[in-house]
């Protein structure tokens, strides 16, 4: 297991914890003389339950917010980003002001900080402003419980290219779905690719070994949770996918990131400054797709 995930299950572990008291029926230990089966400890003192931090939906909100041109919400993250935001607060990396339920690029630079003081060695995907399972797990004691988690697994290998496990399973479900596919690059730095490869939860992919199957392709990635798009470039054709969700995106000055705005209003991603006028996308993400089986 890798540290990251190691660390992870540790961190959530602890979470986990502090919603389980008293589920098993009787009152909790510690629980006052009196308090109802099942009271958490302190429940007949009016301690207050700590909030949810839905993780699925504090992704979406920090890869869709920043690339906004206005301070708007994503829809079911609103509460999950204040909470996060009170604590990145509580820790003196965000300003005293910033208590919307917007995750902009300064929640998204406060969250590097954050990431900068957890981490010991600092890459391009554990110091990408996303919040990743073992980064909440760190903040969470005694401010939050998490829901939805995501986990990106650990780095594996698919087609001689570095993936990590959800993006390959992802991956592999849209083979499933359409054909067989190649990734031609994962994790990676082409030049070609401005930085989107330097993280998780970006692939490209082969289409000249059928093209007449490109488009059912392009429909099973985007059903499993990939923003996807066709890349006619002459020369060098193939299909550019990242992973809705993936906490592991490189920062990649926001290229990867601006990718996943453009997807769902409709730009090619080609640019953060693609038109997205009068477009819009669903939206899905692998585990969302997973509960629809």
């Amino acid at each position: 297991m890798s540290t990251l995930r190691r660390g992870a299950a540790v961190a959530v572990a602890t979470v986990a914890a502090a919603v389980s008291v008293g589920l098993a029926g009787g009152p909790a230990a510690g629980a006052p003389a009196g308090a109802p089966a099942g009271a958490p400890a302190g429940a007949a003192a009016g301690v207050t339950a700590l909030p949810v931090v839905d993780h699925e939906r504090l992704l979406l909100a920090a890869q869709l917010d920043p690339s906004k041109p206005d301070r708007g919400l994503t829809s079911g993250a609103e509460a999950s980003v204040k909470t996060v935001k009170a604590a990145l607060r509580a820790k003196g990396l965000l300003a005293s002001s910033d208590t919307d339920g917007h995750f902009g690029r300064a929640t998204m630079d406060a969250w590097r900080a954050w990431e900068n003081s957890v981490h010991t060695t600092a890459n391009p995907w554990s110091t990408n402003g996303l919040p990743s399972l073992f980064e909440l797990g760190k903040l969470a004691p005694n401010r939050f419980t998490l829901s939805n988690e995501v986990d990106q697994g650990s780095w594996v290998t698919e087609d001689g290219e570095a993936v990590n496990e959800r993006t390959r399973a992802m991956f592999r479900r849209a083979e499933a779905l359409s054909s067989n596919m190649t990734i031609t690059q994962g994790r990676g730095g082409a030049d070609a690719s401005v930085g989107t490869h330097m993280g998780g939860g970006v692939i490209d992919i082969r289409v000249n070994d059928a093209p007449s199957q490109t488009s059912a392709r392009l429909a099973a990635l985007r059903k499993v949770g990939f923003a996807a798009w066709f890349r006619n470039w002459s020369g060098n054709e193939h299909i550019h996918a990242i992973a809705v969700g993936d906490p592991w995106v490189a920062y990649g000055s926001h290229r990867s990131l601006c990718q996943i705005y453009q997807f769902r209003f409709g730009g090619e991603g080609g640019s953060c400054s693609d038109s997205t006028a009068g477009a819009d996308r669903p939206l899905v993400w692998w585990e969302q797709y997973q509960r629809s089986l």
